[in-house]
C-alpha cells in the first residue's frame, strides 16, 4: 500500500481539523499515513508531509532527499519560508499530492564531509567560534585553489534556499532558490573588505582552521552541531540530486518574500 510519511514538530499540538483533513484526503485515495519510517516502506513512500515550521522541515529534508520523494511543508510556526503551505491551503494541496497534480520546485542540496561522515544540508553550513570570544581563521579552497582566509567570528556557506536564513541575518544576499550556486558570507569579519561572494555550485569547497582555536563549531541547518579541530577539513559540494519541494498552489516565491520580510506592497 502506498504511504505518506508524516513528520510533525515535537511538543506542538497539531490542529484537530488539519489532521482530520490530512487523513481523510489520503484515505479517500487509498494512501496510508505513517509517522515512522521503516526499511520495508522504502518503495512505498509517495511523499513526506511536514506539519510544523522551517526547523521541522529542515530535519525532514534529508529523509525526503534519500527517498527521492516530494516534501510538502504546512506552516504551523511563525516565519515559514520553507513550510510555505498555509493551513487554509493544506486541504487543496493534500488533494493535489494524492492525485499527483502538484507542482514542485527543485532545491539544491549540499553534501558535507567531515572525515568519514557525510551530512546533507538544505540551508547552510556555519563554522562559528566558541564562547571564549577569540577570533578564528578559516582557510577556504575552491577546486583545490585558495579562495580566501576569513578572519572573524565565522563563515556561512549557504545554498540559495538558505539565503533567507542565517545568511541574510549576517548581511548576505537574497538569492532566488532556483539559482545554481553557493553563497559564502563571513560572520563579523575582522577586515571590512571581506564581503559575501556567490560562486557556481559545480565548484568543490574545502574549509579548515588556519590556526588552532578553542571549540569551533560546525552547525548544519541549525540542528547538527559538531566540533571542528585544527586537523579537520570540511569538504562541501553540490549533491547529485535536488530536493523536490511542493509549491504553494496560490503564491509564488516573490509574494512569499514580500509577506515574510514585510516589504511594502507595490501598487501598479
Amino acid at each position: 500500500m502506498n504511504k505518506i510519511l508524516l513528520i510533525t514538530k515535537k511538543g506542538v499540538s497539531i490542529p484537530k481539523k488539519l489532521k482530520e483533513t490530512l487523513y481523510r484526503v489520503f484515505k479517500a485515495h487509498g494512501i496510508d499515513i505513517v509517522e515512522e519510517f521503516k526499511p520495508e516502506y522504502q518503495n512505498q513512500i509517495l511523499a513526506v508531509v511536514v506539519l510544523g515550521g522551517d526547523g521541522t522541515l529542515l530535519r525532514a529534508a534529508p529523509t525526503a532527499y534519500m527517498l527521492d520523494v516530494p516534501l510538502l511543508g504546512v506552516n504551523l510556526g511563525r516565519l515559514g519560508f520553507l513550510t510555505e503551505i498555509t493551513e487554509d491551503e493544506a486541504g487543496k494541496t493534500f488533494e493535489s499530492l494524492a492525485k499527483g497534480t502538484y507542482e514542485i520546485e527543485e532545491r539544491l542540496i549540499l553534501e558535507v564531509y567531515s572525515g568519514p561522515k557525510k551530512y546533507l544540508s538544505l540551508n547552510e553550513v556555519a563554522i562559528i567560534k566558541g564562547p571564549l570570544g577569540l577570533m578564528i581563521h578559516i582557510k577556504v579552497d575552491c577546486d583545490g585553489k585558495l579562495l580566501s582566509v576569513y578572519h572573524g567570528d565565522g563563515l556561512i556557506i549557504s545554498t540559495p534556499t538558505g539565503s533567507t536564513a542565517y545568511n541574510l541575518s549576517a548581511g548576505g544576499p537574497i538569492v532566488h532558490p532556483q539559482s545554481d550556486n553557493f553563497i559564502l558570507t563571513p560572520i563579523c569579519p575582522f577586515m571590512l573588505s571581506a564581503r559575501p561572494i556567490v560562486i557556481p555550485a559545480d565548484k568543490k569547497l574545502s574549509a579548515s582552521l588556519l590556526y588552532k582555536a578553542e571549540e569551533v563549531h560546525v552547525i548544519i541547518d541549525g540542528y547538527i552541531n559538531f566540533i571542528l579541530s585544527h586537523e579537520d577539513r570540511l569538504q562541501i559540494k553540490k549533491a547529485p540530486r535536488t530536493l523536490k519541494l511542493v509549491r504553494s498552489p496560490t503564491r509564488d516565491y516573490f509574494e512569499i518574500l514580500r509577506i515574510k520580510l514585510g516589504w511594502a506592497e507595490v501598487k501598479v
